[in-house]
């Protein structure tokens, strides 16, 4: 229902247009009237009008004047309808923002298309309304992801100007100034228990998050991002009321990072029953460089004391004494190939781990090398084997029948440098060999678990990640693996079976439309409405009513 003023200082006129808009029945309308401009502006003041058909000249408040106010305050479609067959007239009318300007010697007709034009125009201005505001919606829900997708690019190694780092930042609203370096600060669970399910797992990351940012709000600015499920990274910067940092601003912010980290493990400890560790960055690092530093810190927690539980470090505490002979070895060329590495071993890469093993190793048989950076290749190679080790239960109990794993634990020294390359290579034989039995023997059972575990969390987390964390494999692998046994990818299969279990429930419960979309994991029932239609081209009450009927007909 739209609300139209009819305003003319003649009685007449307003009668009678208030006599033909109530006989024109098609037209969603409630007519009210004024016989003054300063009437008008009082009905507006207690009234929602839609549109206002006014005369152009009048005592008092004028019809140019009654535009003038309208829209300053309110936001009506003005009609003139007058007996001045005027250009100047006209001109004013459409230049201060008239939507129509019609003669009083005009049919009826005319009028009324005038007003069905006001009102196409206010419904095309509210569905616009609508639409931005659905975009301005969906923007806030999308927000958290854009920025762990933007922040976490430049973990990997993105390359950006300042220029665009700031507009960023500003567009997706990270609180950070793009022209400052930072700190970064990295956190981890260090064990899960097995009742833990991956919904459980993401909840209390997010915890974590949530109680190290409580702290870290008073004193610093920051931004984080979970990956891996159970590891977390800040960014952290000085919080002051200007931008006008000092050093000592630094070291304050570094002081305090430092000295909360045993209170937020202890609140961890307490409120969540999780032992937490952190490595925390000693020196600032660029936007440009923050890539390398945080590869070069990441892996300080896989190393030496950052296998342990419940420890905090800063990354120069696990840095050798003599840092001219092995600053070479902590550079990011280092870090990529260890992580390199590390995938090969998930992927099932054989050729190319046996390049970049070559490529590390090589330095246990060269002379010139500092005792100390053999050592860390050492650690390093040992992390990332004791890491998929302790994953899998089946795969130790099959390393312990071939290998004595205590060379993983210890380095002794009857053991020499040559020896450790063949005990090395020895473990990834041992690897590969146990990814060809899964790859011959249980690819069925592994779409079978992915399949039940699907049905039993529609629900909930259904990510790629959640299944590749439910079956122990790399998320990439896993996509491979399933497209190439099944033929179709996993988001498929995902879309099919949520429409069959869609259809069944429409068909065979009375549950409501927004109930159903609950119980299939979307955040919203016209989520699930846009998703049914597309796959079935009706909308879900569409198709039970459809059902209904043809089954009623055949009755």
């Amino acid at each position: 229902m739209y609300r139209l003023l009819i305003v003319d200082d003649l009685p007449i006129i307003v009668d009678g247009l208030l006599e033909l808009f109530e006989q024109t029945v098609h037209l969603p309308l409630e007519v009210m009237k004024a016989y003054s401009g300063e009437e008008a502006l009082e009905v507006l003041s207690y009234h929602h009008i839609d549109i206002v058909i006014s005369d152009i000249k009048m005592p008092g408040l004028g019809g140019i004047e009654l535009l003038q106010e309208i829209n300053s305050h309110y936001h009506s479609k003005v009609i003139f309808l007058t007996g001045y067959n005027d250009f100047h007239y006209a001109r004013n009318a459409i230049t201060h923002g008239g939507f129509d300007y019609i003669l009083k010697v005009e049919s009826d007709e005319k009028i009324i298309q005038s007003v069905e034009r006001a009102i196409e125009k206010i419904e095309e201005e509210h569905n616009q309304e609508q639409m931005i505001a659905r975009a301005q919606s969906t923007m806030r829900l999308a927000m958290p992801s854009l920025q762990k997708e933007y922040m976490w690019g430049l973990f990997q190694g993105k390359q950006v100007t300042e220029a665009q780092l700031g507009q960023a930042f500003r567009e997706i609203d990270i609180p950070l100034d793009a022209t400052l370096p930072v700190y970064l600060l990295i956190g981890r669970v260090d064990a899960w228990k097995e009742m833990f399910k991956t919904s459980d797992k993401v909840l209390l990351s997010y915890a974590l998050q949530n109680i190290c940012n409580e702290y870290l709000s008073t004193h610093v600015r920051s931004y984080s991002i979970v990956y891996e499920i159970s590891k977390i990274v800040w960014m952290i910067q000085p919080k002051v009321s200007d931008s006008s940092f000092s050093d000592s601003d630094w070291i304050r912010t570094h002081r305090y990072m430092s000295g909360i980290l045993e209170t937020v493990q202890a609140t961890c400890k307490r409120l969540l029953g999780l032992s937490v560790s952190f490595l925390l960055g000693s020196e600032v690092t660029t936007w440009n460089n923050v890539s390398d530093r945080f590869h070069s810190i990441k892996y300080g927690l896989v190393q030496g004391h950052g296998m342990f539980s419940e420890v905090i470090m800063i990354d120069k505490d696990i840095q050798k004494q003599d840092n001219d002979k092995i600053s070479s070895y902590h550079d990011s060329f280092y870090h990529a190939r260890v992580q390199l590495l590390m995938s090969c071993l998930e992927n099932n890469h054989r050729e190319q781990f046996n390049k970049l093993y070559v490529e590390l190793t090589a330095i246990w048989s060269d002379q010139r090398t500092p005792y100390e950076r053999k050592t860390e290749l050492y650690h390093s190679l040992s992390a990332v084997f004791l890491f998929y080790i302790h994953k899998n239960r089946e795969i130790r109990d099959f390393m312990n029948t071939l290998l004595d794993l205590d060379n993983l634990y210890r380095h002794s020294d009857s053991t020499s440098w040559p020896e450790l390359i063949q005990y090395f290579w020895q473990i990834a034989d041992c690897f590969f060999e146990w990814n060809a039995l899964q790859g011959t023997q249980l690819p069925r059972e592994v779409v079978n678990k992915v399949h039940r575990y699907i049905e039993e969390h529609i629900s909930t987390d259904i990510s790629l990640n959640a299944l590749a964390d439910y079956v122990d494999l790399n998320p990439s692998y896993l996509s491979r693996l399933y497209k190439q046994i099944t033929g179709i990818g996993l988001s498929q299969y995902v879309n099919d079976y949520r429409n069959l279990i869609a259809k069944d429930m429409l068909l065979n419960t009375t549950m409501k439309v927004n109930e159903i979309a609950i119980a299939l994991g979307y955040n919203s029932a016209l989520a699930f409405i846009r998703f049914f239609k597309k796959k079935n081209e009706t909308t879900p009450q569409e198709f039970r009513m459809a059902r209904s009927y043809r089954q009623n007909q055949g009755q």
